[in-house]
């Protein structure tokens, strides 16, 4: 993935450090219903994932002010790159 820095014995060119990031997905969706939902049931939607297979995930409910709704959707997106960071 990374070439190294210095000069190529080869061809007398400089070689230059080249790094490549991974590239992600992430899929999403939200919605902003006036009343409340059951937060604990979790039901499970299918999804096309980029390589054209079909995958599945959950969604997610959290009940309260637009603040309130707020806090816990950042730190839920928090949480969520604590869990799985760079692979």
């Amino acid at each position: 993935m990374a070439k190294s820095k210095g000069q190529s014995p080869q061809t007398g060119r400089k070689n230059h450090l080249t790094l490549v990031k991974p590239h992600y997905t992430l899929c999403y969706g939200m919605r902003l219903d006036k009343g409340t939902a059951p937060e604990r049931r979790h039901p499970h939607v299918p999804v096309m994932l980029p390589d054209g297979s079909q995958g599945s995930m959950a969604l997610h409910v959290i009940n309260g002010t637009t603040e309130d709704i707020k806090a816990q959707l950042l730190e839920s997106i928090d949480a969520f790159f604590e869990i799985y960071g760079e692979p």
